[in-house]
């Protein structure tokens, strides 16, 4: 990974985290969700955009609502967990464009 797109995903707050083959991204979602995921270096940006693309907000917040009781933090409302859910997809989505956008610039 470029030290160029490691900044476009700063910029938009995600925090990077480089190993040897991956890259893991993290951010807080609205709820306080400390959301990450990890996609391979190589294809960095397109494997960014299929992850967007697949994330499934409904089964996101189904596996949180399932949990809410047993694990501290989650919050007890359903809507302010599919909230965040489809916030979480969202905050993908503009990443994966604006990498999109950026990409001839890297």
């Amino acid at each position: 990974m470029n030290k160029r797109v490691k900044a476009l995903c700063e910029k938009l707050d995600w925090k990077v985290y480089e190993y040897e083959k991956d890259v893991e991204l993290e951010k807080y979602s609205p709820a306080g969700e400390d959301f990450f995921f990890c996609v391979d270096k190589k294809d960095f940006i397109q494997n960014v955009i299929e992850y967007a693309e697949d994330f499934d907000a409904d089964e996101h917040a189904e596996m949180w609502v399932e949990n809410r009781h047993s694990v501290k933090g989650v919050p007890q409302s359903i809507r302010t967990l599919i909230d965040d859910a489809d916030a979480i997809k969202d905050m993908l989505l503009e990443l994966a464009n604006y990498l999109k956008l950026k990409k001839s610039e890297v």
